[in-house]
């Protein structure tokens, strides 16, 4: 039985990921930063047959995120899904000159730095399975030249390099890691207004890691399976570079 880990389960796309993969006889840990008040995925779980467990790990705390990767010691995991992910307080409206950088810490350490300890945490358990897939939801928004939702914009471009290094660091290890643009996916707020149901995002993002192999490491995928830019790519050597990048 293939196993996955999800992260931010408890609602919207990460509570379809859950459901997804249990209707498909896969046995899912399903994470979230408060299992107290995850109703929905509870009541999940308790019809699953066991397939599904709930788990308490908010990923903005390394002491909770390695405490679960302890706890899971020795289980392999088929597919660690990095889907928490925080669009922060002020979303679009905050003008230029009132930026609250307490809000892009919080941003920074949900969207970026979460995803690669989770990652790091759980890496051997993924090395350990069959698929060895780490697979995280960014966002095409990230690159996009209009203003807006500054500091989602700029951990996203982050998480961009983080799945970068990733496939590059657990590449002698044979673990793929890639990201995916999720579509404009209905949630809380936007009901009646994005243009996928967090299902139907899934099942087109399931289509993506169904077909996944150590070539597409390091890739960026829209939701309908085609490449995006993850980062700019600059690999002529120069001159003036620093000696490691000349190589």
């Amino acid at each position: 039985m293939p196993i996955a880990l999800i992260t931010g389960s408890a609602r919207n796309l990460g509570l379809a990921f859950v459901r997804h993969y249990a209707d498909r006889g896969w046995r899912v840990f399903a994470t979230c930063r408060d299992a107290r008040n995850a109703d929905a995925l509870k009541a999940m779980a308790a019809a699953s047959h066991g397939r599904i467990t709930v788990h308490d790990m908010d990923i903005s705390d390394a002491t909770a995120v390695r405490r679960l990767a302890s706890d899971l010691a020795g289980q392999s995991i088929d597919l660690l899904v990095n889907n928490a992910g925080f669009a922060g307080n002020g979303r679009m409206g905050v003008p230029f000159g009132n930026t609250d950088y307490g809000d892009w810490l919080k941003v920074f350490q949900v969207n970026t730095i979460g995803p690669m300890m989770v990652s790091e945490a759980f890496a051997a358990h993924v090395a350990a399975s069959d698929r060895k897939i780490i697979f995280t939801i960014s966002s095409r928004i990230g690159p996009k030249p209009t203003y807006g939702v500054v500091a989602y914009r700029a951990a996203k471009s982050a998480l961009n390099q983080v799945v970068k290094q990733l496939a590059i660091g657990l590449a002698p290890r044979g673990v793929i890691a890639v990201a995916a643009h999720p579509g404009w996916v209905q949630n809380d707020k936007t009901v009646g207004q994005a243009a996928l149901t967090p299902d139907q995002s899934v099942a087109m993002l399931a289509k993506i890691i169904e077909r996944l192999t150590p070539a597409d490491s390091g890739k960026f995928f829209d939701p309908d399976g085609s490449e995006l830019p993850l980062i700019t790519q600059q690999t002529a050597p120069k001159p003036y570079a620093m000696t490691h990048e000349r190589r």
